[in-house]
């Protein structure tokens, strides 16, 4: 059987106050630093999650202002290009206009000269035929 004597309840109250004396003096502090560390880094981990959900945020609104601003643009091209069609489609019409407007003045210049040109024949040859007559009928 076991034999209780005192060397053993000796080294009984040797370890009892040993971990009473550890856990006071080394154990203790040594959770404490432990736990403050890990409050430490639960508390920088948090720190950087909120980082890091800022970021995404302005991220997120970054691209979207860009994705409005590229929208703008391509809205406002869409509208300077169906300006400068516009504009371009006038010219040409109004090109087209004065083009058929010089050729109606031709037009008419040539008739007007046309009919110039016969009556001053028309009045040339009554004047050489008469000329004409005259002469043959001196001979």
């Amino acid at each position: 059987m076991l034999n209780v004597d005192l060397s053993m309840l000796v080294t009984v109250l040797y370890v009892i106050i040993l971990y009473l004396f550890l856990s006071r003096f080394f154990f203790g502090p040594v959770v404490q630093i432990l736990n403050k560390r890990r409050q430490l880094i639960e508390g920088r981990l948090e720190e950087s999650r909120k980082r890091i959900e800022v970021v995404e945020k302005r991220t997120e609104e970054y691209e979207r202002a860009m994705r409005t601003a590229r929208a703008d643009a391509y809205r406002q091209q869409e509208i300077e290009r169906d300006k400068a069609l516009g504009e371009k489609t006038e010219l040409v019409a109004k090109a087209k206009r004065e083009a058929e407007a010089a050729v109606q003045a031709g037009r008419a210049r040539l008739r007007s000269e046309a009919d110039a040109a016969r009556a001053k024949i028309s009045g040339d040859l009554d004047a050489l035929a008469k000329k004409l007559t005259t002469t043959i009928l001196r001979d």
